[in-house]
């Protein structure tokens, strides 16, 4: 019989581990929205202390001895039989994270956390500056970082290392055969689309009041279900999500004048996220299991809410109206359906969190294809502005002006998460498959997004997906929720109807 001590004691350290990993959150969600310029140096001593102890307290001798009593190994991490399957899960998560926290050096981990503190900043000013030379330095310091610890981790591969920590069921060999047939559908798409007559998106470029941006952004948040009572809503340089306790998540966007959209579907975006951080089950709160099972199913949320949803006509119809009372003169003389085609409009463009549906794909297989090639060795940190603005123009065929448009656009890099942005794309991927799922167990949902219901839909996305956490792995979560293991297809047909219609293709 499994030691029912020993799993007290073990949930006990995970608890106290869940807290303090929420103290370095909120140090860092500090440091990002509220945090003077002269107090980095600081913050990053006091992040990089915390970070110790926290490795020290999940990597303690005594977690080793407490998961052997319960019979769990890295061979068979799940534990002794007699365990209730939850408790199986959680041993075999707990198990995972501590075999790989017990392969970094304290000293690594300490080192690692102070350099990602100077390098966020340096991000943000190298960007204000569009000096890619700022940054240069601290790049390299958190790719030499990933290397060392893809390296303890024992893989061969060091982009392989890197993606697990963000998708623990591939490599990048699995991402390439996903993506391949992505690019090629989207790239075919995105041509036929540029022959078609377009939409006229120019009202979207005037000037909206930013204070008036705000007040819709709140109202749509909590027209989709977030609870301001269990989060709140900041500005960032970079919008972001983040969990600084069971009811407290966190979301930012930020504003931009004369791109009013640019900040409501980031705000719909990380909605999204924080539905799903605030939708697990209360028997798993607090543990190590109430995580997302990979940011790929992390994404599928965002990005379902963002575009599946927020992009639909359905969607607008009981929100457009408050919108035009807000921007009466922006928006009066505008349409709705008008509307809907101009923020479905297909214009690739530089800036990534601001792409259309169709174009945002490729932006992330071109972070994939670069990150593939820095670690495999081919590139240099010093060519990726240039490697960056090379592949947009094939890709996407947009010319990079700035390297604040290019390399220097988003903050992964800044924090070390290489790896992460495939997680983008295949968030759209199982997105897809989801939501044909829910479409079949909820045949009327379109109708209740019209009627601005969506009870049933969190219902079903709660009690189908986010009860899990992070007790299956990826690919067997999409089994269990759609019958059907990953695919490109699902997202490909949604694409090719959705905007065959929208451009009224032959």
């Amino acid at each position: 019989m499994p030691k029912i001590g020993s799993l007290t004691q073990l949930h006990q350290i995970d608890r106290e581990a869940r807290l303090l990993e929420r103290a370095i959150a909120l140090l860092h969600w500090d440091m990002d929205i509220n945090l003077p310029p002269k107090a980095v140096e600081e913050r990053s001593d006091q992040l990089a202390l915390l970070e110790g102890l926290s490795h020290e307290m999940l990597t303690g001798k005594i977690n080793g001895r407490l998961l052997d009593d319960l019979g769990s190994t890295p061979e068979n991490p799940g534990g002794d039989e007699g365990l209730s399957p939850a408790e199986r899960d959680f041993l075999k998560v707990f198990r995972r994270n501590y075999d790989r926290l017990t392969k970094l050096p304290a000293r690594f981990v300490k080192d690692a956390a102070r350099a990602e503190g100077l390098s966020q900043p340096a991000w943000v000013k190298a960007r204000k500056n569009n000096d890619f030379s700022i940054f240069l330095p601290h790049l390299k310091k958190m790719v030499e970082i990933a290397r060392k610890k893809s390296s303890y981790w024992g893989y061969e591969n060091t982009y392989d290392g890197l993606i697990s920590i963000y998708e623990p069921d591939m490599t990048q060999e699995d991402i390439s055969r996903l993506f391949t047939p992505l690019k090629d559908s989207l790239v075919k798409l995105i041509k036929q689309i540029q022959k078609a007559p377009q939409p006229n998106p120019d009202f979207l470029k005037l000037v909206y009041d930013v204070k008036k941006q705000e007040t819709f952004n709140r109202e749509v948040m909590n027209h989709i279900g977030f609870d301001e009572e269990r989060g709140r809503l900041d500005v960032s340089v970079h919008p972001f999500t983040t969990s600084l306790g069971t009811d407290d998540v966190r979301i930012t966007t930020r504003y931009v004048p004369d791109n009013m959209i640019s900040s409501v579907f980031s705000t719909i975006h990380e909605t999204g996220h924080a539905l799903y951080e605030l939708g697990f089950p209360r028997e798993i709160q607090g543990t190590c299991l109430a995580d997302g099972a990979s940011m790929g199913i992390h994404e599928s949320q965002s990005r379902l809410w963002e575009n599946v949803i927020g992009r639909s006509r359905e969607f607008w119809t009981p929100l457009y109206g408050r919108l035009q009372h807000l921007f009466q003169k922006q928006l009066d003389p505008v349409r709705i359906d008008d509307f809907i085609k101009a923020v479905n409009r297909v214009e690739p463009s530089c800036i990534r969190v601001d792409a259309d549906e169709v174009s945002y794909s490729l932006h992330i297989i071109l972070r994939f294809e670069l990150e593939k090639q820095l670690f495999s060795g081919v590139l240099t940190p010093e060519d990726l502005p240039g490697a960056w603005r090379s592949m947009m123009k094939e890709y996407l065929g947009v010319d990079i002006n700035t390297d604040t448009q290019g390399v220097l656009q988003d903050v992964h890099w800044s924090m070390g998460s290489f790896g992460y942005f495939p997680s983008y794309a295949l968030g759209n991927l199982y997105g897809l498959q989801i939501w044909n799922r829910l479409k079949k167990d909820i045949p009327q949902v379109y109708t209740q997004i019209e009627a601005g219901s969506f009870r049933e839909i969190q219902t079903w996305l709660r009690d189908t997906l986010y009860v899990w956490g992070k007790r299956l792995s990826p690919s067997d979560m999409l089994v269990k929720v759609t019958g059907k293991a990953l695919s490109p297809a699902p997202f490909v047909q949604y694409i090719k109807d959705k905007y065959t219609d929208l451009y009224g293709l032959g």
